[in-house]
């Protein structure tokens, strides 16, 4: 009887928190807003372009772009960036879609020292997944995957409790809203970019202007930026190269060509980059690729350089503006559309 009773209350329990968690999302920080949201997409089955990526891909590139670069429509760009993305979860995202979208030509992804580094990122991308993250049996089976996401049985387990009580992936989100006034004062903000983040997936696949509700931040340029904070960038995680060169494999025996976009940073933060060389991993990663025979279907475009004057071009440190998009925009077209349209006749 107390069994029963037990299992009882935890089957209210998970249905009360799925039920409602969607009421408590909108409190949350801007990044587990969009992972939430995310899962929510409008996905076209007439997909022949992929969009793979972090934030610098939502802010910067937009599924409109990217279909009139390659001379399709809208409905055939396959939008999946999500903020602080690293390469797991992109290989991850990459095995979903793979079988399910057999018309797909292209790819394109972005790739910096965020995602070829071990950084704070890193492990918010992991928490972001627990909390939010589509729990495949890829991520399970998949060595890589698996070493990424659940090196151990507790985590594993960790993810499994989260799937049945949602409310424990919003954890570290509920907690800082008790005893962080800055986090309470943020509370407004945040469920108004809840609902911007809603509306651009509805209306552009998740394609928003970071932090945006409606204006068009721009980064000061007096801001400081502290000599040498890019260190932590400049070296290498071994898991995230190997997953990129999976992550290659696995296209390139799909006959699927992969373009992989550098996009830039702030001028402030580019110009640290360069003193600490924290793009040296990337470059190289970069060289190894485009000099391999075998990699015949891969393309790099490196834009770090374009924006080194042009504060007003970007929102925060990372992040491209509306005025950035728009200019960047350009470049892209200017760059890619006789590349992708010489590479299609050859198809």
């Amino acid at each position: 009887m107390k069994i029963r009773y037990l299992l009882s209350t935890f089957l209210f329990l998970s249905l009360f928190m799925h039920l409602t968690v969607e009421w408590i999302v909108p409190f949350c920080e801007t990044t587990s807003s969009y992972w939430y949201l995310a899962n929510k997409r409008k996905i076209s089955s007439n997909a022949k372009v992929l969009v793979l990526g972090d934030s610098q891909i939502v802010s910067g590139v937009t599924p409109n772009l990217v279909a009139e670069i390659e001379g399709v429509t809208v409905d055939e760009v396959l939008y999946l960036p999500k903020p602080s993305q690293q390469p797991e979860g992109i290989l991850a995202d990459s095995l979903e879609v793979i079988q399910k979208f057999p018309k797909l030509k292209r790819v394109y992804v972005n790739l910096s020292p965020l995602n070829t580094s071990k950084n704070s990122v890193t492990d918010a991308n992991r928490q972001l997944f627990f909390s939010f993250g589509n729990f495949s049996l890829n991520t399970i089976a998949h060595p890589l995957l698996r070493k990424a996401y659940f090196p151990n049985l507790t985590d594993l387990s960790w993810k499994w409790i989260i799937e049945l009580f949602p409310y424990f992936g919003l954890s570290s989100n509920l907690n800082r809203l008790v005893y962080d006034p800055i986090a309470q004062m943020d509370i407004p903000r945040r469920k108004q970019e809840f609902q911007y983040i809603d509306e651009s997936m509805e209306m552009s696949q998740g394609s928003w202007i970071w932090k945006s509700i409606g204006d068009d931040p721009t980064l000061n340029d007096l801001e400081e930026f502290p000599n040498h904070s890019s260190q932590i960038l400049a070296g290498k995680r071994d898991l995230s190269i190997l997953i990129w060169f999976d992550f290659l494999r696995l296209w390139n025996q799909q006959n699927v060509e992969v373009i992989f976009l550098r996009v830039p940073f702030s001028p402030k933060m580019e110009k640290d980059i360069l003193k600490t060389k924290a793009n040296l991993v990337a470059d190289e990663f970069f060289k190894t690729i485009t000099s391999d025979a075998n990699q015949k279907k891969v393309a790099v475009f490196d834009f770090k350089s374009v924006f080194l004057s042009e504060y007003q071009y970007f929102g925060d440190l990372t992040h491209l503006n509306q005025k950035g998009r728009d200019a960047f925009s350009k470049i892209l077209k200017k760059k890619l559309f006789d590349h992708t349209h010489s590479s299609s006749e050859g198809m």
